[in-house]
């Protein structure tokens, strides 16, 4: 049985989450798809430079992406630890079209800005904040995706 103590550590843990940076917003992180559906997996993937299929393609881009996307989850995880985030595949498309709309919505945007950011959000690798989204496609650097939405999570707007 929990001693009070414990109890009022974990009542004090939750009171600091929902007061924190990002309390009450969700931030979509659409990552690159892996492109390569079979041999690959934890152990490596066919076509690694040091493999005999070492011309394969290896979609170290796509991985390079995802990377990128990591470390933006790591930093945000950090600084804005009230933040809600998702990790989405852009495959997942009955998943995050939906999820997109709903926060759109509750966030206000009417039915066109809403279509629009949905339109962005399926495209590999995107970052949607409430609803909106604010990179789509090739993304910036992770520190400037990281400043932006740390911008609009303190209600300024790039």
């Amino acid at each position: 049985m929990a001693s009070l103590a414990d109890r009022d550590s974990v009542v004090s843990g939750r009171m600091k989450r929902q007061h924190a940076l990002g309390a009450g917003h969700r931030l979509m992180l659409v990552r690159e798809q892996d492109a390569q559906h079979s041999g690959s997996g934890c152990c490596g993937r066919l076509g690694e430079s040091h493999t005999d299929l070492g011309a394969a393609a290896d979609y170290s881009h796509s991985r390079a992406v995802m990377e990128d996307i990591g470390v933006v989850y790591r930093r945000l995880q950090s600084e804005a630890p009230g933040l809600a985030i998702d990790v989405v595949d852009p495959r997942n498309t009955i998943w995050l079209y939906p999820a997109v709309w709903r926060a759109s919505r509750r966030a206000g945007r009417g039915v066109g800005a809403t279509l629009r950011s949905m339109a962005r959000a399926g495209a590999p690798a995107a970052i949607v904040l409430d609803g909106d989204t604010i990179f789509s496609g090739r993304l910036p650097a992770p520190d400037l995706i990281v400043t932006a939405v740390l911008a609009r999570l303190n209600g300024n707007r790039p």
